[in-house]
């Protein structure tokens, strides 16, 4: 029961647009796997999206269309790979992520510098390094334009992309002290079991994590939130080796207008 009025709260201060028209949108995930899965789950099986997907290795994009809501076939997304998964990839590999932008354009047409681009990324502390990571998340601020950059907003999870999934089934859920994969699996909080009041409850929960961090949630402050939850969560991985839950894949969908706050 209580489970259930924490979505009640939820669905009282957030509410979901479920034909918002975004355009076209591309997302770039440093996993194969899992950030596939879930983010497929978000924008076909709930949202109802248009879905281009190209893993690293793959030649061409996989298109998903089946699932397109009346009023969506206009919206777009784009989920796509760097040529590795350490986070520094996203600067050195010019050559290959512009590969990528030609093969867009070429096939459906896309100016990448007129789309909207959200780098998804975990923070991994054994193979991102600290200086690397604090560098681009001063480059990527905004997913339209960077003065020093190409577009695009860089946006961590802390550890990684599954504590988005444990907060879309865990109130204040703060650190996992086990193999987070494995706690999943015990849990059974499957990506499948998402649908469209997790998503609610998960831009709240990241609202909240960021509230503990005494930083008000702006999306006009999205750069300042982003450095300084950095440096909170390094200052308590210092102490405690581990870093408290806490994914900003709902920035995604809040800055897209898909999740709004109520009046």
């Amino acid at each position: 029961m209580g489970f259930l009025m924490d979505y009640q709260d939820t669905i009282k201060s957030l509410k979901i647009n479920i034909k918002r028209n975004i355009g076209t949108v591309i997302l770039v995930v440093e996993g194969e796997e899992y950030e596939f899965k879930l983010l497929k789950k978000i924008f076909r099986d709930i949202l109802h999206y248009r879905l281009l997907t190209k893993k690293r290795g793959q030649n061409k994009f996989k298109e998903y269309n089946e699932f397109v809501m009346k009023g969506n076939e206009n919206s777009r997304v784009i989920i796509i790979n760097t040529k590795n998964s350490n986070i520094g990839t996203i600067e050195n590999d010019n050559e290959y992520r512009n590969e990528l932008y030609k093969l867009m354009y070429e096939k459906y047409g896309l100016d990448t510098k007129n789309i909207p681009i959200y780098f998804i990324w975990d923070r991994d502390s054994e193979s991102n390094k600290t200086e690397i990571v604090i560098k681009l998340l001063k480059k990527l601020t905004s997913p339209y334009e960077n003065e020093e950059y190409e577009n695009g907003l860089l946006l961590l999870s802390y550890p990684c992309c599954e504590s988005y999934t444990i907060s879309c089934f865990e109130k204040e859920k703060n650190i996992v002290q086990e193999d987070i994969k494995k706690y999943l699996i015990k849990n059974n909080y499957d990506v499948s079991r998402i649908d469209r009041y997790k998503i609610q409850y998960a831009a709240l929960e990241m609202i909240k994590k960021i509230k503990r961090f005494d930083i008000n949630f702006s999306l006009k402050n999205i750069s300042f939130i982003n450095i300084r939850v950095f440096e909170k969560e390094e200052e308590y991985f210092k102490k405690n080796e581990n870093y408290i839950l806490i994914s900003f894949i709902s920035v995604i969908l809040i800055d897209l207008g898909v999740i709004t706050f109520r009046d």
